[in-house]
């Protein structure tokens, strides 16, 4: 609207132009009539005054098509969205319906951050989620420079650029990174100059927002403003989608009682150890490790099932703080244990085991009426090749062992080697 009232004003100033151009040299030509030249002199001023007419509605000629040009600047800046961009837009909602329920978070934002970036361009693009409390951002993913840095972040809902966003619920922009200044570091801003962001918005409410930073001041301007937020309505039902995929995953192999992964995600985990393991052959070892509670049927008797529930998520939180970070540590059924040990011989695995009888001695599970127990466990293990080259044998004899060895607490079942039981 305002390109049109502009072009209106424009040509109005024109006409008034010509017509008083017209009217000067009329009079002008009217003027030098009456004069007492000789022809010749006449003729030649006449000339200079055609030239000086001539001059100016080319003058204004020019000036109406540069008039012109910026108004059809102005028509392509107010209308970022040509063919092209709708065409990559479109992709994006195509995506949802193919990639929403298959692909997990990180995957998922690669491929959003990638067509964002062909329309958008940015030195670094991050995905800001509010927790369930609503307090806190946590940055969940980020591709592009300082990627790391970003990486878990942990911000005030309050705070930032995306803070920003979320009290006007609306895409803001940046050009100095002022308000990012305050929460991040100067490290973690480096080679960053400016910032736009807008609102992912589910059910009418705000989960998270996404973010671009670009690498100078003019990095971004309204239509980038117009465009990011054409894509983050587009981008909600894939990152939602792939959230569920993560959720979904997750229970599917979690213990939901001591949060340990399932016996179903010990056998994943173990089978591909054991790829690993025959692939460099002698080379790396490996071990397999199972745990119960001892005596833990009478502890449910007399405590009951509440304290026996909290003993197990006791006794899972104290094997794992002694397991090193490569070892994988899962819950059975009941008040059994597996565990991984990646690269682990007998000596290892004897060392392992030591500092988990360990703790328990110095760490009681205090009841609910203030009793202390100690809670004491029941250890067997495997070594692959040694014992077996395969995940059910070797869970199959550490399974053994760990029996043995609670008979020989008992000393009341005569065991025999294993080649006999075999």
């Amino acid at each position: 609207m305002k390109s049109d009232e502009n072009d209106n004003k424009s040509t109005s100033y024109g006409y008034l132009y010509v017509a008083a151009t017209s009217i000067i040299a009329l009079g002008s030509t009217f003027a030098l009539t009456e004069m007492d030249f000789s022809f010749s002199i006449k003729a030649i001023i006449f000339a200079a005054i055609v030239a000086v007419y001539l001059s100016a509605l080319f003058l204004l000629y020019r000036f109406q098509k540069k008039q012109d040009f910026s108004a059809e600047e102005i028509k392509i800046s107010e209308d970022p969205f040509n063919s092209e961009t709708e065409e990559r837009l479109q992709i994006l909602e195509q995506a949802s319906e193919f990639f929403a329920a298959t692909l997990k978070p990180a995957d998922m934002f690669r491929l959003i951050s990638g067509r964002i970036g062909e329309l958008v361009p940015f030195a670094a693009c991050s995905l800001f989620l509010i927790d369930e409390e609503r307090t806190h951002f946590k940055i969940d993913q980020t591709v592009g420079s300082n990627a790391s840095l970003f990486k878990n972040l942990n911000i005030l809902v309050s705070e930032g650029l995306a803070g920003k966003t979320v009290a006007s619920k609306k895409p803001q922009i940046e050009k100095n990174l002022s308000e990012d200044a305050k929460v991040f570091s100067q490290e973690t801003l480096r080679d960053l100059k400016s910032a736009i962001a807008v609102p992912l918005m589910k059910n009418g409410e705000i989960f998270g927002v996404l973010q671009l930073f670009g690498a100078s001041g003019k990095s971004f301007d309204q239509d980038s403003l117009l465009l990011l937020d054409a894509i983050g309505t587009r981008i909600v039902p894939l990152l939602i989608g792939s959230q569920s995929v993560e959720k979904n995953l997750s229970s599917a192999l979690t213990d939901s009682l001591t949060n340990l992964p399932n016996e179903r995600a010990f056998y994943l985990v173990l089978e591909n150890q054991i790829a690993e393991a025959a692939r460099l052959h002698e080379k790396r070892n490996l071990a397999v490790l199972v745990m119960d509670i001892k005596n833990f049927d009478e502890m449910n008797k007399t405590y009951g099932h509440v304290t026996g529930d909290k003993i197990l998520s006791f006794t899972a939180q104290n094997i794992k703080s002694q397991l090193r970070q490569m070892d994988f540590l899962a819950r059975s059924i009941n008040d059994e244990f597996y565990a991984v040990l990646p690269t682990a011989d007998k000596e290892v695995v004897e060392k392992i085991i030591h500092r988990i009888e360990k703790t328990f001695i110095l760490d009681q599970f205090e009841a609910a009426d203030a009793n202390k127990v100690n809670v004491g466990l029941n250890f067997g293990f495997a070594l692959f090749n040694t014992d077996g080259e395969t995940a059910n044998q070797l869970l199959n004899i550490a399974l053994i062992k760990k029996r043995q060895s609670k008979s020989l607490a008992n000393q009341n079942i005569l065991w025999f080697p294993k080649e006999f039981v075999n």
